[in-house]
């Protein structure tokens, strides 16, 4: 059991159960957005901020997104695990759409989500085996 000023949560309940969905277009313009907090510390009272999350509605992932959550959800005027979670969607939704994009991108470049995880490092055998054009091998010799 945890105790917490709200009363105490019974073991194996959870604290928080909180989750934002969002609609994004090609172009990673958030469409709509819909948040909610299930379970909280505060019942009642935190669950009361969700109708907020609709502010980010009209912001693009790719700019000016974090800045943008901060101002409009940071500190009171939102939930600080909510926010919290929001500054990781444009990572997501790139790699989420990464599927959909395949190995070229519209200008024939280097597609996006390479070099830009652990896994999809040029020189890793990951590339070497899904993106064979872009694999760069960084042996010696």
């Amino acid at each position: 059991d945890y105790p917490l000023p709200s009363g105490t949560r019974p073991k194996g309940e959870a604290l928080h159960d909180l989750w934002v969905r969002i609609t994004i277009d090609d172009e990673l313009n958030i469409l709509e957005a819909e948040a909610s907090l299930e379970a909280t510390p505060y019942p009642g009272h935190c669950s009361s901020i969700a109708p907020a999350y609709r502010r980010i509605v009209g912001l693009n992932l790719l700019h000016g997104f974090r800045k943008a959550v901060r101002e409009l959800l940071g500190g009171t005027h939102g939930c600080a695990h909510l926010s919290e979670l929001l500054m990781f969607l444009p990572t997501a939704a790139l790699q989420t759409l990464a599927s959909e994009i395949g190995e070229f991108d519209e200008r024939g470049g280097k597609p996006f989500e390479l070099d830009r995880c652990h896994a999809l490092v040029s020189d890793s055998e990951a590339v070497k085996r899904y993106y064979p054009r872009w694999y760069r091998d960084s042996s010696p010799g």
